[in-house]
């Protein structure tokens, strides 16, 4: 049986470093120094925030481990790395608007708009294939929960309860959130993963119709069928606003999928106390029942939208985790297989005993673009892992605070 220790280095005996041993009769358990007046911001965290969170490694802004944020050239943008911590003079704000890690924000928002408007064109396409049914094929399907409960007329309350998980969302993570960077790198993945669903979504649209759940019998718009490119554009306002509805907008639920990333976001990242996740889930339970319950969606188009989105954003993550894996400990394929075989003698035997899976499923591909996305080169730059080049430095691959030995 192995056990692990951790060792300091001569490094680690810095006044500066985290890993140095505090007195514990000075210091707290996040190793902070002990204050005997709290201030307002600590009674503040007391209150709001977990009491776990040094044990997780989520008491503090993770730019602790960053060694500088200078300006480096990636691709052809020269910039500052990373966005600072804390705003509190006019460079901070014009350095958080210039850096890395805003310039991908920015283009993954152009991105998810696009990625919006090819959605909403699918849609507009599904209606006009509709609109040349047969009237006896536009009747609502049978749905087992449409069938079993009363239909409630006001479907307005989806979109209410939407914004209002967006907003609560929002609102916490740019309270709770440690640092800039932190909150930029929510945006992005929030951006991008919304992007993949509404291009996907789009897709479902285009090749399945099916009638519409909350009308029978419905007919488009007619700026959908017979409208103008202009025209369309401008209808686009509308779809968005809630003002006006296709026939055809079923698999999957939008509205679902935008309510199940809020509480990805607060199930995977959230800082603060079970009770304010909680409410996030009540409210999202609450749209999303109403969904069903208004019409507005099938169940079917709920469950799918479920689904879809927790493997979306779940395979994204793991991505993500193998990515670091592997720059942070020199492992070149699957990170978890490395790892066996670097600690244990027939390790790979006895990981394909435990999982059996001889190749990896995914690609390096789409790894290397959820690291572009996520910036996860930045901060591997900020750590001085990579070069300015991109290329990893091997010589930093290895922990700079620690090291470990086998006993």
């Amino acid at each position: 049986m192995f056990s692990y220790k951790v060792v300091p280095t001569e490094d680690d005996l810095n006044s500066s470093n985290p890993l140095k041993e505090q007195d514990p009769e000075k210091t707290d358990h996040g190793g902070h120094k002990k204050n005997p007046f709290l201030s307002s911001s600590s009674l503040m965290q007391q209150f709001f925030y977990t009491e776990h969170l040094a044990d997780i490694g989520a008491h503090q802004s993770p730019l602790v481990h960053a060694a500088n944020s200078p300006k480096q050239k990636i691709g052809w943008i020269q910039a500052r790395l990373c966005a600072p911590v804390e705003i509190k003079h006019w460079k901070d704000l014009k350095d958080l608007c210039l850096n890395h890690e805003t310039y991908r924000l920015l283009i993954l928002v152009v991105f998810l708009l696009l990625a919006g408007l090819i959605e909403i064109f699918m849609a507009q396409w599904s209606d006009m294939r509709y609109d040349g049914m047969s009237e006896m094929r536009k009747h609502p399907l049978m749905d087992v929960l449409h069938d079993a409960f009363p239909r409630i007329e006001n479907y307005q309350i989806v979109n209410y309860l939407l914004t209002t998980c967006v907003a609560y969302t929002v609102t916490a993570f740019a309270l709770q959130s440690p640092d800039w960077s932190t909150r930029l790198t929510l945006l992005r993945r929030w951006t991008f993963l919304l992007g993949l669903l509404y291009i996907f979504r789009g897709l479902t649209l285009f090749v399945t119709t099916l009638p519409s759940s909350l009308l029978d019998e419905c007919r488009p718009p007619e700026t959908e069928l017979t409208g103008t490119v202009g025209e369309r554009f401008g209808f686009i306002y509308n779809v968005v606003a809630g003002s006006a509805l296709g026939c055809t907008d079923n698999i999957f639920s939008g509205h679902t999928s935008v309510m199940m990333s809020c509480v990805i976001l607060w199930r995977v990242h959230s800082r603060m106390r079970r009770l304010f996740s909680w409410l996030l889930y009540l409210l999202a339970f609450s749209g999303i029942l109403m969904i069903i319950l208004s019409r507005f969606h099938y169940t079917i188009d709920v469950l799918l939208a479920l689904f879809i989105t927790y493997m979306t954003w779940n395979v994204y993550l793991q991505y993500i985790r193998e990515a670091s894996m592997r720059y942070m400990f020199g492992f070149t394929r699957c990170a978890s297989l490395d790892l066996f075989q670097s600690t244990m003698t027939d390790g790979a035997q006895i990981y394909q005993y435990l999982n059996w899976q001889p190749y990896l499923l995914g690609q390096d591909w789409i790894m290397t673009l959820c690291v572009y996305v996520d910036g996860l080169d930045i901060r591997l730059r900020s750590m001085g892992l990579l070069d300015e080049q991109g290329e990893l430095v091997r010589s930093n691959i290895k922990s700079n605070h620690f090291m470990k030995t086998i006993v």
